[in-house]
């Protein structure tokens, strides 16, 4: 008596293949959690949402090299009547990413200031509030919603949550998955002598290239 043969010719869309996935397993997808560190966390989904505990930046940070000024006593100036200013008093010098210095707002650019002596400089323009200056909280506001449940960490990720104050975060565990391959023409090769190996038979390769 001949085997009755098994034709698949129907297919399901994905949509449906996790239909039946779900249906018959319905913790699938609904893991426990566990902490890991930021570096550690690419690839992996978060359990909950991430909020920031820090802002970033979190200070009033120079954006140019050149000179930190409080905008108001700039306004004026230009080529015809230029300004000067004290260092220590009206200016204080100061490099990209340093801390804006007490009472300032603006920065001028090294490039468009005169140096008169070590203790002078002029300018011909006047500065604007927040001028060349990265405002705290720039990037990042603390308490805000980096990223919501069930997002998948990227090494984009990483720069966001650590600059943010959070080096670990919850992600939910990794699915343990059997692959089970069958057919009657696999043989196991780590119990197989490969003189032995038949027409028709076929080492089994795919679980290891899918797990």
């Amino acid at each position: 008596m001949s085997k009755k043969r098994n034709i698949y010719l129907k297919k399901k869309t994905l949509q449906e293949a996790r239909e039946i996935l779900f249906k018959r397993f319905p913790v699938f997808g609904m893991s426990g959690k566990e902490m890991v560190s930021v570096p550690e966390a690419v690839g992996r989904v978060l359990y909950k949402p991430v909020f920031a505990r820090l802002s970033s930046p979190n200070f009033h940070a120079s954006a140019m090299d050149g000179i930190a000024v409080k905008a108001e006593i700039t306004f004026g100036a230009n080529e015809t009547r230029p300004k000067e200013l004290t260092i220590g008093k009206d200016a204080f010098y100061v490099n990209t990413g340093h801390v804006m210095p007490e009472n300032t707002d603006a920065v001028i650019m090294i490039e468009y200031i005169m140096i008169k002596d070590e203790n002078r400089v002029v300018i011909e323009a006047p500065a604007f509030p927040w001028q060349n200056v990265r405002k705290m909280g720039e990037d990042i506001v603390a308490t805000e919603l980096l990223f919501p449940q069930n997002h998948m960490i990227t090494p984009y990720c990483l720069g966001a949550l650590l600059s943010a104050g959070i080096f670990s975060v919850a992600v939910r565990k990794k699915p343990k998955v059997l692959i089970i391959p069958t057919g009657s023409e696999i043989v196991d090769w780590r119990d197989f002598d490969l003189d032995q190996l038949k027409p028709g038979e076929v080492l089994e390769s795919n679980s290891y290239v899918l797990s």
